[in-house]
């Protein structure tokens, strides 16, 4: 299963939240200071991501498609899915995530895929 990103998802955050309570996944209050971005790269955890303010962009390397992902977006990367944060001025929102503790290091590189 691949990155899916649905615009227009929810309106209120505490809905999100019950979602991901309902799902069985691990709360986190996310608020991204502005970044450079990240390189390609992997996390060995899936993420469920629902944007409160600001715009988060990623790249989805599998397809080349850049995601703009506003107020009431939903993204999910699965678990050890490649992609890339673009530079942005930083973002809120809540995130699912499906392990508890989230492995570390949160980041991999590439090449650690196979070797994971």
């Amino acid at each position: 299963m691949g990155i899916t990103v649905e615009h227009g998802y929810f309106e209120d955050l505490d809905d999100a939240r019950r979602e991901i309570r309902g799902n069985g996944q691990f709360l986190h209050e996310v608020d991204a200071a502005p970044s450079g971005g990240t390189p390609i790269h992997w996390h060995d955890v899936g993420i469920h991501f629902y944007v409160q303010e600001g715009v988060f962009r990623f790249q989805d390397p599998a397809s080349g498609t850049v995601h703009e992902c506003g107020p009431g977006t939903k993204f999910v990367i699965p678990e050890r899915t490649l992609h890339i944060e673009e530079e942005h001025h930083g973002y809120k929102g809540v995130v699912g995530m499906t392990k508890d503790p989230v492995p570390q290091p949160f980041v991999r590189p590439p090449a650690e895929l196979d070797a994971a």
